[in-house]
């Protein structure tokens, strides 16, 4: 289990427990929810830095194979990514 989910976990134990013993005007509670908070959006931060990382790096290696199958250079350096469409198996005789 990740650590922010046990986090999330923790949190919303202490926020029900707070609010069952009336304790949500009690400093420390707002304290762990400012963190949780903060560290959701950090966590959300540096996820979408890598997705669009990723994305990035889809879209490079598409439009790399695109050019490369437009050109024909994949199609005659024998790519595994290309396949022939006009292919005819030619018997020997």
């Amino acid at each position: 289990m990740p650590l922010y989910e046990v986090i999330l976990i923790v949190a919303v134990i202490v926020i029900v427990l707070s609010l069952i013993f009336h304790l949500l005007f009690s400093p420390i509670t707002w304290i762990i929810v400012a963190i949780l908070f903060i560290y959701s959006m950090i966590k959300r931060h540096f996820y979408q830095k890598e997705m669009d990382e990723y994305n990035r790096e889809f879209e490079r290696q598409a439009e790399e194979k695109k050019r490369a199958y437009q050109s024909g250079e994949a199609y005659r350096s024998g790519s595994d990514d290309i396949i022939d469409v006009n292919y005819t198996e030619k018997e020997d005789d």
